[in-house]
């Protein structure tokens, strides 16, 4: 069996996995089941490795070794500036506003078990939507291709919001853009993973613990969002350019 058949197989695997703990958090409120389902993706994820390569969750981009700390840290801060800015832009603009401000021991317990689930559900989605994808086609098409591509498996996985429409699909692809970004750069997960956890746990923060309301406003805040992150993505090439060029120095 060829590497191409496989691929196709593990990412019919893994899409079905994922959006079954996807289904029981969101459809039966069942944390355990979700837990589990992601519990056995990351295990077919490392099976799935060991048939295509031998490497595990390396073959997806995930290795683990003592280096992988400093792209940890750095996703972490991007993620919070990605979703920070056009928060920040929102609320300045009167796109949005602060309907409730909770104490910080309750936004805490409110954010804390989801910052945990969120954690394996970015990281697998990161497997499904990009180190799968990476792995197969970072040697057959060009880079910039492979973004598109990437971006466009995202958005499409996004299975409950396809029906949102324009506003929702274009900041989902172009979120899709800019994660794929450091992929392409350091060649693992590491920092896009936590990039998109940071980027989630803050988006939680902001508009499920602390509750915000859209105004009548020329421009959503969705839209206002794919923009900035249309505007962002050349820095977060430039950065994280940086980090791994500082990486290799140390």
């Amino acid at each position: 069996m060829n590497n191409s058949v496989k691929i196709v197989i593990f990412f019919a695997v893994l899409f079905i996995v994922y959006h079954s703990a996807e289904y029981m958090i969101v459809f039966k409120n069942s944390p355990i089941s979700f837990f589990l389902f992601q519990g056995l993706f990351f295990i077919l994820a490392w099976l799935f490795g060991k048939w295509y390569s031998g490497n595990g969750l390396s073959a997806w981009g995930l290795p683990f070794t003592k280096k992988i700390l400093p792209f940890i840290a750095w996703g972490v801060i991007l993620g919070i500036f990605l979703y920070g800015i056009p928060f920040i832009i929102s609320l300045f603009l009167g796109i949005e506003h602060i309907v409730k401000l909770p104490d910080t021991l309750s936004i805490m317990n409110a954010s804390l078990p989801f910052a945990l689930g969120v954690l394996l559900s970015s990281f697998s989605e990161d497997i499904l939507t990009r180190g799968i994808l990476y792995t197969e086609l970072d040697s057959k098409v060009k880079p910039q291709w492979l973004a598109v591509i990437s971006a466009f498996v995202y958005l499409l996985n996004h299975i409950y919001r396809l029906s949102d429409g324009p506003e929702s699909w274009s900041y989902i692809f172009m979120l899709g853009i800019v994660l794929i970004i450091p992929v392409l750069v350091t060649k693992n997960l590491w920092l896009t993973g936590a990039m998109h956890w940071a980027g989630n746990v803050f988006f939680f923060v902001t508009h499920n613990a602390i509750q915000t309301e859209a105004s009548q406003f020329t421009i959503s805040p969705n839209y206002l969002f794919a923009i900035s992150l249309f505007i962002l993505s050349p820095f977060i090439f430039l950065v994280t350019k940086k980090i791994v060029y500082f990486h290799k120095q140390h």
